[in-house]
């Protein structure tokens, strides 16, 4: 289970993405998510459980947070329907929309609300999914332990 935020969803979407993963996110959930041939599933599904669990440092954090932020203020030039989602996300979550509202709700993130956000998720049983020969994917019970 994931963050509830729009923009600390964000933030750890492109958390993931800098240690190395494909990384989504949507209302109460972040993801990771790769390809292999079936003989590489089993290194892909460690690869993705690794960059999931990789302490998160602060620079990686900061990095993240101006992604995030850039992503953000450009959705706004995107066209009314962006600009729309953005405002009503910021006035469901803080009462009111500014632009400069919107980039200060991303410097107000720090790397523990990250960790913690990260460590929530972990409590949550995993979902894995796989498409295709699966006879190499690890079995869902071995990737939750992982997480534990």
């Amino acid at each position: 289970q994931g963050p509830s935020s729009p923009v600390l969803q964000n933030v750890l979407k492109y958390c993931l993405s800098i240690s190395g993963a494909s990384a989504f996110a949507a209302p109460g959930i972040i993801g990771v998510y790769g390809g292999a041939d079936s003989a590489g599933a089993g290194a892909i599904v460690d690869s993705l459980c690794t960059s999931i669990t990789t302490a998160t440092f602060a620079d990686v954090v900061e990095r993240a947070k101006n992604l995030a932020k850039a992503e953000a203020i450009f959705a706004l030039d995107g066209g009314s329907r962006t600009l729309v989602e953005s405002m009503t996300s910021s006035v469901l979550e803080t009462g009111n929309f500014s632009a400069a509202g919107l980039a200060a709700s991303y410097d107000e993130i720090t790397a523990a609300d990250v960790n913690a956000a990260f460590s929530a998720a972990f409590a949550s049983n995993p979902i894995l999914a796989s498409v295709g020969d699966i006879t190499s994917v690890p079995y869902h019970a071995t990737v939750a332990s992982r997480f534990s």
